[in-house]
């Protein structure tokens, strides 16, 4: 079962899972029976997202170290057999998630367009598909909230999903910065076509410190009902942007030195939206 296991990226889409509950406790102010739909529905679509996008990638993956033991260009997983597993994964996801809300479930399926429809084609021939890409990750708090029947306009959850959305940026470029010669044995475009690494560094800091105004924008809306976790969340936040600074200082020519940097601003970025998901499931729910 491994290499089935490995198709579905756990990683991502536990992600996807976790800010989907993100979405449903705001909007329901608990976590009841219909969440366990919710997120076993979400959980497969996004797993079968993710395992048509192996599919996808299968070619450029044989070219790159870092993937080509995947299942796929390994030869462990036949590319037609993934790609019937991915639609069943999909097709399943929805008509769970369709058992809570046919809305929802519609809004899960349109990240799996994202990712698959226009990400995955559109970094093949253009450095920033990480832009629209990242509206992956700002749809599953929004597919939890209309679950559990939030209004779908409401302006709290667009601040929430916009705060995803712009986390996903730097979540990219920094793994791009740390897998650079990867992304060059696989002759995709990147931002080094068109930037040096010193230059893509002070934009990814750039887009960090934004990830962490949006994240204080939250409290300031009153998105957040207690102001204790409103001060978790800007303490922070303040605390990753001052790490961030790393990655200005760091000696860029030297690549396993600036390698190290950029692994561990990922980690504290990624640490940061999971904090910042922790203090909005529990406010919400208290």
């Amino acid at each position: 079962m491994k290499p089935w296991l490995a198709l579905l990226k756990l990683r991502i889409t536990i992600a996807s899972t976790v800010t989907t509950v993100v979405g449903y406790a705001m909007a329901r102010g608990m976590l009841d029976s219909p969440l366990v739909l919710v997120t076993g529905g979400i959980f497969l679509q996004a797993c079968g997202a993710a395992a048509l996008n192996q599919v996808q990638d299968s070619n450029v993956d044989a070219k790159m170290a870092r993937t080509a033991t995947r299942p796929i260009p390994s030869g462990r997983v036949p590319r037609g057999a993934a790609l019937v597993y991915s639609l069943v994964l999909l097709g399943l996801g929805s008509v769970i998630l369709g058992q809570v809300s046919w809305a929802a479930a519609l809004l899960g399926l349109s990240a799996a367009v994202v990712y698959n429809g226009i990400y995955t084609p559109m970094k093949r021939v253009s450095p920033f598909a990480a832009l629209p890409g990242s509206l992956i990750g700002a749809l599953p708090p929004v597919v939890g909230w209309v679950a559990a029947g939030g209004y779908l306009g409401d302006p709290t959850i667009h601040l929430v999903a916009f705060f995803f959305f712009l986390w996903q940026i730097p979540h990219f470029w920094l793994l791009l910065l740390y897998y650079e010669q990867d992304y060059q044995d696989g002759g995709m475009p990147s931002l080094f076509d068109r930037f040096d690494r010193r230059q893509i560094a002070r934009l990814t800091f750039l887009w960090i410190a934004a990830v962490c105004v949006a994240a204080l924008l939250l409290p300031m809306v009153k998105v957040f009902d207690h102001p204790a976790y409103a001060y978790v969340v800007a303490a922070a936040g303040l605390g990753v942007v001052l790490r961030a600074i790393a990655l200005l200082r760091a000696d860029t020519g030297i690549q396993k030195t600036f390698a190290r940097v950029c692994r561990i601003r990922f980690m504290e970025i990624n640490t940061f939206a999971l904090i910042v998901s922790v203090a909005l499931v529990v406010d919400g729910l208290v």
